[in-house]
């Protein structure tokens, strides 16, 4: 029976693989309607089956404006790009909007959106594609700042050390803590969060009947463009 159904599973992937490559708009019909049965597939039993399942998952980018495949993304990535790109938003407009994807924009890398509550857990029990590690926008490190400029970075922080002080003092246990930004260029402020908990994982937790998944809470961090007229005001 183990035999019959890992060639029964073989039979169905090499089927979905071939509808993807020979009729994309079938097979973009068929992921609305199971895509996201295909995500609990992956991470179910602690990611048994996402060796099985990760080539036919698709996302929407930021540059095509439809679904596009990870291997496709990966074949479009500039030689000098190291990161595949998402964030987990409410919607895709809400994606367009985000402050912290200015940076990537300028270097002309694409975005993956994901809109669907497990796109989290599913990319961090993916961890990398083919040894191209996941970076989210909105939490992790972009990877595109030098040394001397991460150097720089530390000395605002320092520099501002008594106005984060009394940002955080003020906003109380709204916030784990307040800094100088890495990423905004054009934005004020965004806020994002510091260790395992995003704050989309929090919304995802927070809908569950279960009251200790419910005080599952992501650590809000306040990060501030000290480039911007409203920093200047708020020092003043």
């Amino acid at each position: 029976l183990k035999i019959i159904a890992n060639n029964l599973e073989k039979k169905i992937k090499n089927e979905l693989r071939r509808m993807m490559d020979d009729e994309p708009e079938l097979y973009e019909k068929f992921y609305n309607a199971f895509g996201l049965q295909l995500k609990y597939g992956i991470v179910a039993n602690y990611g048994e089956k996402k060796e099985l399942l990760t080539d036919l998952l698709m996302f929407y980018s930021s540059k095509e404006k439809e679904y596009v495949p990870l291997r496709e993304y990966k074949e479009k990535m500039p030689t000098e790009q190291k990161l595949i790109y998402y964030v987990c938003t409410d919607s895709n407009v809400q994606a367009e909007n985000l402050p912290q994807a200015e940076q990537i924009r300028d270097k002309g890398y694409e975005i993956l959106y994901m809109t669907q509550d497990v796109d989290d857990f599913v990319i961090r029990q993916l961890k990398n594609y083919e040894d191209i590690d996941f970076c989210n926008i909105t939490n992790d490190d972009l990877g595109l700042e030098t040394e001397e400029e991460k150097s720089e970075a530390e000395k605002k922080q320092e520099e501002n050390k008594e106005l984060l002080d009394f940002v955080k003092e003020i906003l109380g246990d709204s916030v784990a803590d307040v800094r100088i930004s890495h990423k905004l260029k054009s934005h004020p402020v965004y806020l994002t969060a510091d260790g395992e908990i995003s704050i989309e994982m929090e919304k995802y937790f927070s809908v569950m009947k279960n009251e200790a998944a419910q005080n599952i809470k992501a650590k809000r961090v306040l990060e501030l463009n000290s480039e911007h007229h409203a920093f200047t005001a708020l020092k003043e």
